[in-house]
């Protein structure tokens, strides 16, 4: 049993930290000021690093949860049962979703380590953008992952977790699209402050 239950710590140290990174994404992307604020860019950034260090936090404890689950004689998780969605002995359609979950982050964050290389003009930034924010169905799927999955599910503790970690995506989230929406208000401040414009009168 103490796999399982360091495994399972690991899997909610997992949640835990993909909801941050997914909500410092979202709050990353996002414009409180004027982007030519000096303060605001200083934040921006900060809020980058934060986003990316919860993130390689994140692939640390699911890498240590799929391991431990795998070696666990308590719940019947194969190799195979792991890799392939819905094939596990143990819950399959939790540990399928988990799987799938599992794939989409590491898509994303290859695709964030590799943002300079593939994010070289707009067009191709708006498709890096698209494939960047399956991140939420990853966290989503995780999140329902952890809660059919996890033989604490419906604890207290756990419930709050899972509450939190969903009212703080959610939020974010909010925040990203208000701020979206007040941008395409005015789009001739946006103009005058677009890195763009600003190297191209330089």
């Amino acid at each position: 049993m103490t796999l399982w239950y360091v495994a399972r710590a690991a899997g909610l140290v997992a949640v835990i930290a993909f909801t941050a990174a997914t909500a410092l994404g979202a709050l990353a992307s996002s414009r409180t000021t004027q982007p030519s604020d000096a303060r605001s860019l200083d934040a921006r950034f900060l809020r980058q690093m934060a986003h990316r260090s919860s993130a390689v936090v994140g692939l640390g404890a699911l890498a240590l949860h799929v391991v431990l689950l795998i070696l666990d004689a308590y719940v019947d998780v194969s190799i195979p049962g792991a890799l392939i969605p819905f094939t596990s002995g143990y819950r399959p359609l939790a540990i399928g979703l988990g799987t799938i979950s599992v794939a989409l982050f590491v898509v994303v964050a290859l695709s964030g380590a590799l943002r300079g290389r593939l994010a070289t003009s707009a067009a191709a930034a708006r498709r890096w953008r698209r494939v960047h924010l399956l991140a939420y169905v990853g966290w989503g799927l995780a999140m329902t992952h952890g809660v059919l999955a996890g033989t604490d599910s419906g604890a207290t503790w756990t419930t709050a977790i899972y509450v939190v970690c969903g009212l703080s995506v959610v939020a974010a989230f909010g925040t990203r699209l208000l701020s979206a929406r007040r941008d395409r208000t005015r789009p001739l401040a946006m103009t005058r402050t677009s890195p763009e414009l600003v190297r191209s009168i330089r």
